[in-house]
């Protein structure tokens, strides 16, 4: 399938989508749109930068089918996944030859799924959710939907983590415990309590820090 990427920002997701891409021939990207001003007509990895997200149609005339957004932030997946659906384009969603994903795990459209990640049996991932390189979820957890997990965060078994949170680097969630939506865990935290929507937690403990407004 030829693909869009949305977000061409050279040292982030983009370039993680491209390594991953590089491992098949399934897919091929024909262009970059970024909503980075000055950045239009700009080549990044020998893939061209044809113009905002608004400009999707360029990329439709080179022959995108299909279309990723290659950015980190959650809320910015959601939002302009919807530019993707809008154009009539698929949302395919990307697996690494080297996570492992059990046949009984559900994965919906739009998600990346990292080298060296684990999704065990029975677990749920929601569209456009992000799992880096090295993610662990356990037996029968669920992600919400453009949901972020850092390299070496776990999620134990029939866990938790809510719509567009973001789980830190090393940070682990207990079993049977859920972290709302719009919330971030910070690196090296242990849940232990479940933790409400719209905040920060940090520690170990995690302790709720701050309020957090969405995104």
């Amino acid at each position: 399938m030829k693909l869009v990427l949305i977000g061409a920002r050279i040292d982030g997701q983009a370039h993680l989508v491209l390594d991953l891409l590089g491992e098949s021939a399934e897919h091929e990207v024909v262009a970059f749109l970024d909503e980075t001003p000055g950045l239009s007509g700009a080549t990044v990895h020998g893939i061209p930068v044809v113009g905002t997200p608004f400009d999707i149609g360029r990329a439709v005339a080179m022959g995108a089918e299909g279309g990723m957004v290659s950015i980190g932030s959650g809320a910015a997946r959601e939002r302009l996944a919807g530019v993707v659906r809008s154009a009539g384009l698929a949302l395919p969603t990307l697996i690494h030859p080297r996570a492992e994903v059990a046949p009984s795990a559900t994965i919906g459209e739009g998600c990346f799924i990292g080298a060296l990640t684990l999704v065990n049996s029975g677990a749920t991932i929601d569209d456009l959710a992000l799992l880096s390189p090295t993610a662990f979820v356990g037996h029968h957890a669920s992600v919400g939907s453009a949901a972020s997990i850092a390299p070496g965060a776990r999620m134990g078994g029939r866990s938790h983590l809510g719509r567009r949170s973001f789980l830190g680097l090393g940070a682990n969630v207990l079993p049977d415990r859920a972290v709302g939506d719009d919330v971030v865990v910070g690196a090296g935290s242990v849940v232990v309590h479940d933790i409400a929507s719209g905040t920060s937690a940090i520690g170990v403990p995690a302790a709720v820090t701050r309020k957090k407004h969405r995104a």
